[in-house]
């Protein structure tokens, strides 16, 4: 996936969501190391109005608030995947509605992006 990253086959994309999700790390080089991945980001999805609007509603919908911020921010942008490791938030992402991307983890992106 980061090969693809950095041919620029794949445009990765960050957001203000995930900058404050890192700024908690509390280990340096941890922090550091997840600073360094999204250097290579092409993009900056940023929290609009209509974005915490959008993750109030996935927030009725189950999500807590930080989720649903991501996932809000990316559906606005209308990405073609919204990966995530985390299975919790995977499988409630794919029961909602009102989704402007595909929930896929890790492993199924690679296979996806491999095609």
């Amino acid at each position: 996936m980061l090969a693809a990253v950095q041919a620029k086959d794949v445009t990765l994309c960050n957001s203000e969501v995930l900058l404050y999700e890192i700024s908690r790390i509390p280990d340096d080089a941890r922090r550091a190391a997840s600073l360094s991945m999204l250097s290579l980001a092409d993009e900056l999805l940023v929290v609009t109005q209509a974005a915490e609007t959008l993750a109030l509603s996935f927030e009725e919908q189950g999500l807590g608030a930080v989720d649903a911020l991501h996932l809000a921010c990316a559906s606005l942008a209308k990405v073609d995947y919204f990966c995530t490791c985390d299975d919790r938030l995977f499988r409630k992402a794919n029961s909602m509605s009102g989704l402007g991307c595909q929930i896929i983890s890790l492993l199924n992106l690679v296979v996806e992006v491999s095609l």
